[in-house]
């Protein structure tokens, strides 16, 4: 990357800055209004624009993940895989996976269905594989292959090498969605070296954590959860961090369990650790880790049975854990009262850092669909504000009786079985991050057919999202290191796939001080120095600064701030 000659600031960005920085002073403010819900879009069997029939006990909703502008020029603005594990194309519990076409008011204008007779792939699926538990995002993994974007699809269920040892498919997607080409990962198949023991279920949930490695031989890092792991103990569960090739090969891979993993966190029999993950970048900062994962123990007994927990892990390159933290009803500065049954940290999201402004530096979304606020297993989602060190330092709820959420749950509806991250679907509207919670036992049409809300949120543009809204690209901007600073800092930038990249760094006032220009910028991880400098090449003065990428001409991944000091 390379200064290039100063042009005049975009009007749009110079109209931006100011009101992003207005609107993160109010947040700082007024801590309690971010993350209501402003308005919600359902979808389901009898309501909303989703034509798809769906049948008794599908289970719609039951997991989520946001995939960017997927069909391009075409006509949505943001694509959404959502599971659909208990679907029967084919056979009982085969399961499938929808790709949800929306605009950007939340309405479904197109869907491709993926399962055993359609979508484009081969599989086989066998019967109870409950393909689509779980799904994540993992960019354009093939680089200047075919596809346009790579998912990672969980079936816990199969049964390769033994019942319920569970697999993951990574499936190479084109611009409607379908699959053009595929690669498994099981016991039997893919290159994962390890023991995978019946009932494993290796699969019921996967996050992707970026190129975890970096100068390394992978291209992506994945982790996934397999919750009937008995390492230590009956179902303690594990996860495992694999390092894959751009085919969707395991190249190498690392178990994180009560016995490996450099994991020393206390698990006991049926706490599930591995029933949910997500990815929190470098949630440290300038500390030891380069990666912290969130880790959903859904069955963990702190405080009464069965109320949840999350461990929130520090991880080297190598995805060993170096050090960790315990967010309960007794750990981790939780404010909330669980209560038994909630299962909490059953589904997890980073949305970012929601508080800008605030003492937060990244916001976690997590479950609780056993939540009984206004009935029996209504369910809930928190917003957790995260300090560095994993603890939360603010947070909110989303239920039928909290939050602006305004929906008419019912008793067994289970709100909160996934969660996902959309971004700012609405652009220029009044919303600043909008998510999609899955409701899988929600009976419009029929008993537990399911549905899924596109919530749209108060607050500001996150930061550090996993994906740029709008383009289909991943785009990453991570934390300046150092900060503050006095003569230079870095600023981290991740891509998924090659685009032009621009770097704009603003004053308090909004005015552009400095704009660092690529004619192309290539996938994976870049860094842009800041010798605290304008385009004049100007010593800048003792401050606040405001860093906005820009990627193929539109806005990504939020903005940043750095401290210089003189």
């Amino acid at each position: 990357m390379h200064v290039v000659t100063p042009r005049p600031p975009r009007p749009a960005l110079s109209a931006l800055l100011p009101a992003l920085l207005g609107a993160a002073i109010l947040a700082g403010s007024a801590s309690a209004q971010i993350g209501n819900v402003l308005s919600f879009k359902k979808q389901s069997d009898t309501q909303g624009t989703f034509t798809a029939t769906l049948d008794n006990i599908d289970e719609f909703g039951g997991s989520a993940v946001g995939l960017g502008d997927l069909d391009g020029a075409g006509p949505s603005a943001y694509a959404v895989a959502s599971g659909v594990a208990l679907d029967d194309d084919g056979g009982t519990d085969k399961g499938a996976v929808y790709i949800l076409f929306f605009d950007t008011a939340g309405n479904v204008l197109s869907y491709t269905k993926i399962s055993a007779t359609g979508g484009g792939l081969t599989g086989p699926l066998d019967l109870t594989d409950e393909f689509g538990t779980s799904v994540a995002f993992l960019g354009d993994l093939d680089g200047p292959g075919p596809s346009v974007a790579a998912i990672a699809v969980g079936a816990p269920g199969d049964d390769d090498g033994g019942g319920g040892r569970g697999a993951v498919y990574i499936l190479f997607l084109n611009a409607t969605g379908n699959v053009i080409a595929e690669q498994k990962i099981s016991s039997t198949v893919g290159g994962l070296v390890a023991t995978i023991d019946s009932l494993d279920e290796l699969g019921g949930a996967v996050s992707w954590l970026g190129d975890l490695d970096g100068a390394g031989p992978s291209a992506a890092t994945i982790a996934v959860g397999a919750v009937g792991d008995d390492d230590g103990g009956t179902d303690r569960g594990a996860i495992y961090i694999m390092f894959l090739s751009r085919a969707g090969l395991v190249l190498s891979n690392q178990k994180i369990s009560s016995l490996a993993g450099g994991f020393t966190g206390q698990l006991t029999s049926f706490d599930d650790f591995g029933g949910a993950v997500a990815n929190l970048w470098d949630l440290d900062g300038a500390g030891p880790s380069v990666r912290a994962v969130a880790v959903g123990a859904t069955f963990d007994d702190d405080g009464g049975f069965d109320r949840g927990a999350i461990w929130v892990l520090f991880l080297n390159k190598a995805g060993v854990v170096l050090s960790h933290q315990k967010i309960s009803s007794l750990a981790g500065n939780l404010s909330a009262t669980l209560e038994t049954g909630d299962e909490f940290g059953g589904n997890l999201e980073n949305l970012g850092d929601m508080d800008a402004g605030g003492a937060g530096v990244a916001t976690l979304a997590a479950t609780a669909s056993g939540d009984d606020d206004g009935g029996l297993d209504h369910g809930a989602v928190y917003l957790l504000h995260l300090a560095s060190t994993g603890n939360i330092v603010s947070m909110s709820k989303i239920s039928n009786t909290t939050g602006g959420f305004t929906a008419t749950l019912h008793d067994l509806d289970g709100f909160g079985s996934a969660v996902g991250f959309l971004g700012d679907l609405d652009g220029a509207g009044p919303s600043g991050v909008t998510i999609a919670v899955g409701a899988g036992g929600d009976d419009d049409g029929g008993g537990d057919r399911g549905a899924l809300y596109i919530l749209f949120l108060s607050g500001t543009p996150t930061t550090d999202a996993p994906w740029e809204p709008g383009s289909g690209a991943v785009a990453v901007m991570g934390a300046a290191k150092p900060n503050p600073f006095r003569l230079s800092t870095s600023i981290p930038i991740r891509l998924g796939r090659a685009g032009q990249v621009e770097l704009e760094i603003c004053d308090v006032s909004g005015r552009l001080v400095r704009r660092f220009d690529a004619e192309l910028v290539g996938a994976g991880e870049q860094s842009v120095r800041w010798d605290g400098r304008d385009d004049a090449g100007r010593s800048l003065p003792t401050g606040t600064y405001f860093l906005h990428l820009l990627v193929n001409g539109r806005a990504a991944a939020g903005v940043r701030k750095a401290v210089l000091l003189r």
